[in-house]
């Protein structure tokens, strides 16, 4: 019937899909990606979104916990495409990739990573490489060449590889050319190349700090979504389980006992919902975000965070609605001399703490 949500299974895709007269919405979860942390179903006002469990053998993950959607409670306004940090969920409206419904109402979480091209080694690619997923590529700019030699040595003149190295990175050319003069067999020639280049798939990228982490240079600088902190109680912990490094999508858990890297955990809390002992706490204090108005992302963030940041969050939201207030007054006039500016009620300090 039209206007009756549906779902289809298609491998690891789950689409549930809704036609109308005029308009068509569809949701996509891909299990491929999905890593089983829940932050969708925390954030979900329809409470459409459940998470399978995992499945555990002999202290290893066997499969990850993964969302289900349920047709007939999803109201399509695609909070969870937008809250998912793993790219796990796509929200389309007619074929085409949309934002939630509440637009500029719900933030968009940061998750961007940033490149001093200054601080970085032309001969290194760790960033590259150790990208879980294969957000950042480094290649050439062709638009920006310049010019540099290479010296080319026979055999019997290897004994000057070092040295030829050493003077041509550090651009003493002088000397170079000496050694050039007094051995005719060492050829030098001038060659082309390209300025590097950075680029970030954000589409791919989950904000879990490894480029930050391996750049020996200081030359990237991430930033994710969750400030706070994770507690494992080693107590808990079975001998030989290796569920939580299992489960960890930005491998920041290792050891025995188990132990968090903080410079690469983002808090996303995939190894507490596999853990089968519930022996792993995650206290997010922060929330980084744009701008948000909606009622629908003050209730998640609720779910989100704990009391004490949540409380601190409503409360500051609250000032700025009432210093916003006194603006406007000021600005029409309505400021007395002599007397302080009134406020309307609705302006007051809502809750706090």
């Amino acid at each position: 019937m039209r206007g009756e949500p549906v779902k289809v299974t298609q491998g690891k895709r789950a689409v549930v899909a809704r036609k109308m007269y005029f308009r068509e919405h569809e949701l996509i979860r891909d299990a491929e990606k999905c890593v089983g942390c829940g932050t969708c179903v925390a954030v979900c006002p329809e409470e459409a979104m459940t998470l399978k469990p995992p499945i555990v053998e002999d202290g290893r993950l066997k499969k990850r916990a993964v969302v289900d959607i349920d047709e007939k409670k999803c109201a399509f306004c695609g909070v969870c495409s937008d809250i998912c940090y793993f790219n796990a969920i796509t929200f389309k409206i007619d074929g085409e990739e949309r934002g939630s419904v509440l637009e500029e109402d719900f933030p968009k979480l940061v998750k961007r990573v940033i490149w001093n091209e200054a601080l970085c080694d032309p001969n290194c690619n760790l960033c590259e490489m150790s990208c879980p997923t294969g957000a950042i590529e480094i290649g050439e700019d062709k638009e920006r060449s310049y010019e540099t030699i290479t010296v080319e040595l026979p055999e019997e003149c290897y004994d000057l590889r070092e040295k030829c190295d050493v003077l041509c990175d550090e651009g003493r050319y002088e000397e170079l050319m000496k050694i050039v003069g007094s051995h005719p067999e060492v050829k030098i020639k001038k060659v082309e190349r390209y300025q590097r280049s950075f680029n970030f798939d954000e589409g791919k990228c989950i904000a879990c700090g490894w480029c930050q982490g391996v750049c020996p240079n200081g030359a990237i600088v991430q930033e994710g979504m969750y400030e706070g902190k994770i507690i494992i109680n080693t107590e808990k912990c079975p001998e030989d389980c290796m569920v939580c490094i299992d489960a960890c999508p930005c491998k920041a858990i290792c050891g025995t006992p188990v132990e968090v890297n903080p410079a690469y955990c983002m808090l996303c809390g995939t190894c507490k919902e596999a853990c089968p002992e519930k022996a792993i706490e995650i206290k997010r204090e922060k929330i980084i975000y744009s701008h948000a108005h909606a009622g629908t992302w003050f209730r998640a963030m609720g779910n989100l965070t704990n009391e004490i940041a949540y409380a601190k969050e409503f409360y500051s939201r609250s000032t700025n609605r009432m210093i916003e207030s006194i603006k406007l007054q000021i600005e029409a006039g309505s400021k007395v001399e002599g007397a302080e500016p009134k406020m309307e009620e609705e302006s007051k300090v809502e809750g706090g703490i």
